[in-house]
């Protein structure tokens, strides 16, 4: 959006979330935010009391667009087969890691350095996701569609190595991005994980050689 169209809150609150998300918290000064808002320190403080304050309308700012978009929610409530709602939990992370850049680092800086009004964020707005997520995991579970694990630990998992892997893959190989586009992501991600959590198949134990008797005579 045109910063000369935005209101100056809005100004303020999108100044705030481009310095955090590449200072963290403690780095970013409200002189450094009213600057690259274009307004003076004191206009700012009239919108917001303090810093603390607008670091969390700056993530409640990107919070905003973490949806679970409605196929998703359908496939997740009716217990959809886990080969057609995984790539969608899959597609969901991948965007997200994709397009909300600055969401995944303020959600890292608030744990990191404003703890305790963090986790009473994160249990608003980001855990009913991954209960969800977790919920349907454990359903599948159940009836032998996957694997006997930990649903909890699964969805952390599966989120987790989706969300970091991009950046880890930069850092430890210096390559870039691991995946030439989302849908290529998606489909890699889906084989890996589906390959992981299919329960194991039963081989039968094979069937001893019988000694060939030795002739009498």
């Amino acid at each position: 959006m045109n910063q000369a169209r935005m209101g100056i809150q809005e100004r303020i609150v999108e100044a705030a979330v481009h310095l955090f998300a590449r200072q963290g918290f403690s780095g970013t000064s409200t002189r450094e935010i009213a600057r690259l808002a274009d307004v003076n320190e004191a206009s700012l403080f009239r919108h917001f009391p303090n810093k603390q304050e607008l670091f969390w309308a700056a993530l409640q700012s990107r919070l905003q667009h973490l949806r679970i978009p409605k196929e998703l929610q359908n496939g997740l409530s009716q217990q959809a087969k886990p080969e057609l709602v995984l790539p969608l939990i899959i597609e969901l992370l991948v965007r997200i890691s994709t397009y909300e850049s600055e969401l995944i680092r303020l959600l890292d800086i608030g744990l990191l350095e404003l703890r305790p009004g963090a986790e009473r964020i994160y249990r608003q707005q980001v855990a009913p996701i991954f209960q969800a997520i977790s919920d349907y995991l454990e359903g599948c579970i159940k009836c032998g569609a996957l694997r006997g694990l930990d649903p909890s630990v699964t969805t952390i998992a599966l989120s987790s190595t989706i969300l970091a892997h991009q950046g880890l893959y930069g850092l430890f190989t210096g390559a870039g991005f691991p995946y030439a586009n989302n849908e290529e992501a998606v489909s890699a991600y889906s084989k890996f994980w589906l390959n992981a959590l299919r329960p194991e198949t039963k081989v039968d134990p094979p069937v001893p050689a019988i000694p060939a008797m030795s002739r009498i005579g």
